[in-house]
């Protein structure tokens, strides 16, 4: 997960130890209606990053209709069995269909110490949102790249799936469908198969996949760093500001960035 989402997760679980302490002693019924809240918020930003993936979906196939839509089609999908609601999904559709047409571009910088990030943007004004990204780049200590700094990454689309079969079946299956390689990783403490493929191939390999019985857990593309960095602790602490700040602008869909992240539990 090379995102804004692993930083988001961190500072979170940091919010939810001080949450933990304030509540520590109070009733039952305050420390239910915290974990509720928790829920509450996860759920809230999972059906969010659906309605951005929609619209980028929607901004790449130039289409609001999935039924001609492919990648929109397998988001909705893979949305409906997180139990996002078909009534929210409806409105993230008509509020695109009521919009100015907005299109996907990629900004890179270089950040706090080597780090190094590619934002993924869907906006109507790059003009605008190229200056209020300077500004919070000056602030920050960050560097625009101008296209410079995405050969530090890898562009790469992916489809997790449940295990089905051997490694040796999922390879030729890979083949088969068009995917670049095929491998065995953990996510989320599950084994999975993340089939690996050009980033435009995406929607096409996830459907013939699931025509040969594979269940799709997502699908989407990744900027993988071709030499991930370690920071220091001082520029860790400016990174997660910098990110608090990016976390601000709803044109920004996704954050990669080439920072091994610290497992919190080894801090």
């Amino acid at each position: 997960m090379n995102n804004l989402t692993r930083f988001c997760i961190r500072k979170t679980a940091r919010i939810f130890l001080l949450e933990n302490k304030r509540f520590a002693g109070h009733s039952k019924w305050q420390n239910i209606k915290h974990i509720k809240g928790e829920k509450d918020a996860e759920k809230s930003a999972l059906y969010a990053l659906f309605a951005k993936r929609m619209k980028v979906a929607i901004a790449e196939g130039k289409s609001s209709k999935p039924e001609t839509n492919l990648k929109l089609a397998q988001i909705i999908e893979e949305a409906k069995k997180k139990c996002m609601p078909v009534a929210t999904i409806n409105g993230v559709l008509e509020k695109v269909d009521n919009a100015k047409a907005k299109t996907i571009e990629l900004v890179d910088f270089r950040g706090p110490g080597t780090s190094i990030f590619v934002l993924k943007l869907l906006t109507e004004n790059l003009k605008g949102i190229r200056m209020n990204l300077n500004t919070v780049f000056k602030k920050n200590a960050c560097v625009p790249s101008d296209g410079k700094s995405l050969n530090a990454f890898y562009h790469q689309g992916f489809i997790l799936t449940d295990l089905k079969g051997d490694l040796d079946t999922a390879t030729n299956d890979a083949i088969n469908v068009g995917a670049e390689d095929v491998e065995e990783v953990t996510e989320n403490n599950t084994p999975v198969y993340r089939f690996s493929c050009n980033p435009s191939h995406v929607a096409k390999v996830t459907q013939q996949l699931t025509a040969l019985n594979y269940k799709i857990i997502t699908a989407d593309e990744d900027f993988i760093p071709r030499s991930p960095v370690n920071l220091s602790d001082d520029d860790f602490k400016k990174v997660e500001v910098l990110c608090s700040k990016l976390s601000a602008f709803e044109e920004i869909v996704t954050i990669h960035h080439n920072i091994i992240v610290p497992d919190a539990e080894n801090e």
